[in-house]
């Protein structure tokens, strides 16, 4: 008995520390649970189509399959996955929206990524950065580098935090398998 009690604690702490485990530690959540609906609330648009005004992409798109992507600081890791986010809306039926927590003072570097990138999927803002209620209602994390949540039909399908650009694949695996679902 003693045994088979240690080889299932071994297997398990092996099983717990696997590669598939990179976007974030098992304990570490923000953002709303799979199930859970997705709230309406309102962004800055910096690039996107309602530019310099406050909008709702999550009332646009209604039930349709929708990719938010919450960001708290810019720099590179963050620019990569925003370049990811937007080729994966190009190959996918779908809305992808990137949101930075810090607010408004992330507007020039969103503009520069934009044009020096080719971004086409909106780039927004929380109006009251840090501040926000979509912090709140999203149940967002401030330690986490970034949340990432695939919803269908206004539930959240799929959450990631903390993603790479090396474990991304988890995220288009995500997407592939909700916008299979039409």
């Amino acid at each position: 008995m003693q045994r088979a009690l240690l080889a299932f604690m071994v297997a398990t702490s092996i099983a717990a520390s696997a590669p598939d485990c990179l976007a974030a530690p098992p304990n570490t959540v923000s953002g709303r649970a799979v199930g859970e609906m997705i709230p309406s609330f309102p962004v800055l648009d910096v690039t996107g189509p309602h530019k310099g005004n406050s909008v709702c992409y999550v009332c646009e798109s209604k039930d349709a399959p929708l990719v938010l992507a919450f960001f708290r600081e810019t720099g590179n890791e963050t620019a990569s996955l925003v370049g990811k986010l937007n080729d994966l809306a190009k190959d996918q039926n779908l809305r992808v929206v990137a949101v930075m927590i810090e607010g408004p003072d992330s507007q020039p570097w969103l503009e520069k990524l934009a044009e020096e990138n080719h971004i086409t999927i909106p780039l927004t803002v929380l109006r009251n950065g840090k501040h926000d209620v979509a912090i709140k209602l999203y149940k967002l994390n401030a330690s986490v580098s970034n949340t990432i949540l695939v919803s269908a039909k206004r539930k959240v399908t799929a959450n990631f935090v903390n993603v790479k650009v090396q474990n991304f694949g988890r995220v288009t695996n995500a997407v592939s398998r909700v916008v299979g679902q039409k």
